[in-house]
């Protein structure tokens, strides 16, 4: 007995839908843009000579763009590691189409966007639900084991809970299977589909070491900012880099609040006021949301725009 297919859609409609997703991509990005808070850019080059600040910005545009690169290949590992070979270009294209479209206001036009995109370039539903499971729990781990640099500083002893997600990480990279036990046991609460076979011990491992990689380049991207408000280098370094990672980390386990927003200004300000005033705290963590979204915007739509350029002039990867 064939199974019924649904049918093709015709080539034209196809782009003309991809077209106008790209297009409500672009005005969401273009309104999140609008609602930041430019004016803390002013206020940076208040403080210092024009062109050290202009070096500062530059310096954690780039920290932040470089580590947004080791979480994707953080992610990449996990595809490639569940499933068969994927091209990788079109790893890239699926990849930073569902990076993208979570700035379009509520989750499943994203997630439906996402979808249709993994399934174009051949990987299946269940094998991007165990990528996305897998993957968000390295984060979480790895996000409070290096949140533990500003946690220490900023709680002193309340900080102990953070040693908890540090243990974990041990756990894991001694018997990364237990990720892939937790991952599909999450998939069954949530009734998902899983994918056809676990990530490998290396797998896992690697996983873990970009990821963590990725949160202590991104972090970084944070000290330039605290300098150019007056704080010590030496001493705001680490406390920079857990400061980023452990407010990033809590807004992602705040499931309620879009991208975090509140949550992770808050916990940073509250860290940074360890070597800053709290006004100036406050500057550094508008001004690293700032930085983070054109980052993220710059880095997405370049890596789509040479991800689709090269598929363009593969033959192979031409469908779909």
């Amino acid at each position: 007995m064939r199974t019924l297919r649904p049918p093709r859609l015709p080539r034209p409609l196809k782009r003309a839908l991809i077209a106008a997703f790209a297009l409500v991509v672009a005005g969401a990005i273009a309104l999140t843009l609008s609602r930041l808070d430019w004016s803390v850019v002013a206020v940076l080059f208040a403080r210092r000579d024009a062109g050290q600040i202009g070096l500062l910005l530059a310096a954690a545009m780039l920290a932040s763009m470089a580590g947004l690169s080791f979480g994707f290949l953080a992610w990449r590992g996990v595809l490639l590691e569940i499933g068969p070979p994927v091209s990788e270009p079109r790893v890239v294209r699926i990849f930073f189409v569902g990076f993208l479209s979570k700035y379009v206001p509520g989750r499943v036009p994203g997630m439906i966007a996402v979808t249709k995109v993994a399934t174009a370039n051949g990987v299946t539903f269940g094998r991007l639900m165990s990528t996305a499971a897998l993957t968000m729990s390295l984060v979480l781990l790895s996000g409070f084991t290096v949140g533990l640099l500003a946690g220490v500083q900023m709680l002193g002893e309340q900080a102990a809970w953070l040693v908890a997600a540090a243990v974990l990480i041990v756990v894991v990279l001694v018997r990364p299977q237990l990720v892939n036990q937790g991952s599909a046991l999450l998939l069954r609460l949530l009734r998902r589909p899983a994918a056809a076979r676990p990530a490998s011990v290396r797998g896992v491992r690697l996983a873990v070491a970009w990821q963590s990689l990725s949160w202590v380049v991104t972090g970084l991207h944070l000290w330039p900012l605290a300098i150019a408000m007056g704080a010590p280098p030496a001493r705001s370094l680490a406390l920079c880099v857990g400061a980023f990672t452990l407010a990033t980390t809590l807004g992602l386990a705040a499931v309620f609040v879009p991208d975090g927003i509140g949550v992770r200004e808050a916990v940073m300000t509250a860290a940074l006021t360890v070597v800053l005033p709290a006004p100036a705290a406050a500057v550094v963590a508008l001004a690293s949301r700032l930085v983070s979204t054109v980052s993220e915007v710059v880095l997405g739509a370049t890596a789509l725009a040479a991800a689709e350029y090269a598929i363009r002039r593969r033959p192979a990867d031409r469908a779909g």
